[in-house]
């Protein structure tokens, strides 16, 4: 009798198990839900959208990065998608998966970034970690004009990129932190493009580059620090 009792709580305790692994792997999937674009944004499908990249002053890493640009697997996957499409820019061969296949052992876990994905500084490693040069600027230390200058000079290069980390809220967008490259910059209505992996949500989106510098000077909670971005380039 016991015996039984034993094996029925078992039963019951693996299928709750079982029940708590799948509603968590749940969560994390992606919610195919196309959301409409607030005022002062412009989907670079629009005509609008589409003019200000052919007068763009400075698209030279559109072609690639848009040919390579990688929709997250998971919610919590923007820094991994933007990173993996910026690697693959940049000639490698790797994917979501084979992302964290890394020979460090200073790096975030990959289940840490299912469940808790990435702060700038983490992005920055493990960029690095897969022999890149990365360039890390925290927003609040750097000035609008600055990032301006930044954004100018490297959309006019090959071979160099960069991923912003910002706070979508002040964009007016859905409250939480994101990560996404970035591949033109216009400089008449001083918008950059920003090529969205959760393209499951949000299309590639010109925004303001003052908008975009406030939305990145925000405080990543799980850091304690500014958001900011990174400049990626390969080992020479």
């Amino acid at each position: 009798m016991f015996k039984k009792i034993l094996l029925t709580v078992a039963g019951v305790v693996l299928i709750a198990l079982i029940g708590f692994v799948g509603f968590a792997w749940w969560s994390l999937q992606p919610k195919v839900e196309p959301l409409s674009l607030p005022d002062g944004l412009i989907a670079l499908s629009d005509s609008t959208g589409q003019s200000l990249l052919k007068d763009a002053d400075a698209k030279m890493d559109y072609t690639l990065l848009s040919e390579h640009l990688e929709s997250q697997e998971l919610r919590s996957y923007c820094g991994v998608a933007s990173s993996v499409t910026v690697l693959k820019s940049l000639g490698r061969s790797l994917d979501q998966s084979t992302f964290f296949d890394v020979d460090s052992t200073d790096l975030k876990s990959q289940f840490d970034v299912m469940i808790n994905g990435m702060t700038l500084t983490e992005l920055a490693a493990f960029l690095t970690a897969h022999n890149t040069v990365v360039d890390i600027n925290h927003a609040d230390a750097i000035a609008v004009d600055e990032f301006r200058e930044i954004v100018r000079d490297n959309l006019q290069e090959p071979d160099n990129f960069i991923l912003v980390n910002y706070q979508r809220e002040v964009l007016g967008q859905r409250r939480v932190g994101h990560i996404s490259p970035i591949a033109a910059y216009d400089e008449e209505s001083d918008l950059v493009l920003i090529l969205d992996t959760a393209s499951y949500n949000y299309p590639p989106t010109w925004v303001p580059l003052m908008q975009l510098h406030s939305a990145m000077a925000t405080t990543d909670s799980a850091s304690g620090k500014a958001r900011g971005f990174v400049e990626v380039s390969s080992i020479h």
